[in-house]
């Protein structure tokens, strides 16, 4: 495929500056500039390097006038490159078709144009929309429903009732829908409390490879519009995150916790149970949220126990002087030592003259 810098930049609703015939035949990034394709940029103090490369064009802002380059401006760079990566290398296209080696209930409720792969399992009573992929071993349980244009891998794996919008991925190894994580002690033993509800995932969601969503033991765990899950996520029972909420890699959330819109959650951050957490609100990677902890909308956390942002700062600032301030501590102790030598044998000497 190619196309001109002036059609890309209709694409984009971007303005072009120098040469919009210019053919461009991919997209790429800085760190493989390739002749022939163009990237974003949006570091400006980066120009130079990219205009000394075989980078053809370049996507910036509308503060970069001028380049060697020729150059698309467009309010928000990185977005119009994803966009124009996506027409470069536009989605795969299935088969919508269900193959014969693919195992389906007779009670399955089947869209229009859904693809179905060999091995597929999908069990009794099920529903799925017009234009889903079901790929090869995704195991869908009974009276689970899923809407329409959703794509679930391979070896995801849907437990009984789930409930899945449209416009959803799934990638393969996730499970939703398993037990949630509830035991009382009975006095001997650890009694099972049955996980009895089940799982709720809206529109537009998707789900990296090996995460986990546990069932509710009462009710739906939820998980709203535009919520976008890396790898390796756990999410425990009951627990409802807001829309368009960003989950990073290895998150952990205990069950019942709430989580509110737009919210971002860095690598490895771990919340207890019953936590709540505001709107708009950053939690920087590797923080732990204590059980029961409420964060106001709009905050920055880090650390753990995690704390505000700007206090956090100052003890991380002070731990990394804790071998100087160590050092000035023995220091002054030693100072004051001798003075208090010094003072006692000034007394001692005062009072000798008395005598």
């Amino acid at each position: 495929m190619e196309k001109t810098l002036k059609e890309l930049a209709h694409l984009i609703q971007g303005t072009v500056v120098g040469d919009g015939n210019l053919k461009i035949s991919g997209v790429t990034n800085v760190e493989n500039p390739l002749s022939g394709c163009l990237t974003y940029l949006t570091e400006t103090r980066r120009l130079p390097e990219l205009e000394a490369s075989p980078i053809t064009a370049l996507i910036v802002s509308p503060e970069v006038k001028s380049s060697k380059k020729p150059l698309i401006q467009t309010a928000n760079p990185k977005l119009a490159w994803a966009l124009l990566l996506g027409l470069f290398h536009p989605e795969t296209v299935y088969s919508k078709k269900i193959s014969n080696q693919a195992t389906v209930a007779k009670t399955a409720k089947i869209g229009k144009n859904v693809t179905v792969e060999p091995f597929a399992f999908i069990g009794e009573n099920v529903t799925i929309g017009t234009n889903s992929v079901i790929r090869s071993f995704a195991f869908i349980d009974q009276d689970s429903k899923i809407g329409e244009n959703t794509v679930i891998h391979p070896h995801v794996v849907l437990y009984a009732k789930t409930r899945i919008g449209n416009h959803v991925i799934i990638h393969a190894g996730t499970i939703v829908g398993a037990d949630g994580f509830g035991y009382v002690f009975d006095g001997t033993k650890q009694q099972k409390v049955p996980q009895t509800g089940n799982v709720v995932i809206e529109n537009n969601v998707e789900i990296g490879a090996c995460s986990t969503i546990d069932r509710a033991t009462v009710g739906s765990t939820l998980i709203r519009e535009g919520v976008k899950i890396d790898n390796l996520v756990q999410i425990g029972h009951n627990v409802e995150i807001g829309e368009h909420s960003c989950l990073s890699a290895q998150v952990g959330i205990s069950g019942s916790s709430k989580i509110g819109k737009f919210v971002t959650m860095g690598g490895q951050t771990g919340l207890g149970d019953h936590c709540e957490i505001g709107d708009q609100t950053t939690l920087g990677a590797q923080s732990g949220v204590p059980s029961g902890k409420t964060i106001p909308p709009k905050q920055i956390w880090i650390g753990a126990p995690a704390r505000p942002y700007e206090e956090m700062k100052k003890q991380v600032s002070a731990q990394l002087r804790s071998y100087e301030t160590q050092q000035l501590v023995l220091e002054l102790k030693k100072r004051i030592e001798a003075l208090e030598k010094e003072l006692n044998e000034l007394k001692l000497g005062g009072h000798s003259r008395s005598l």
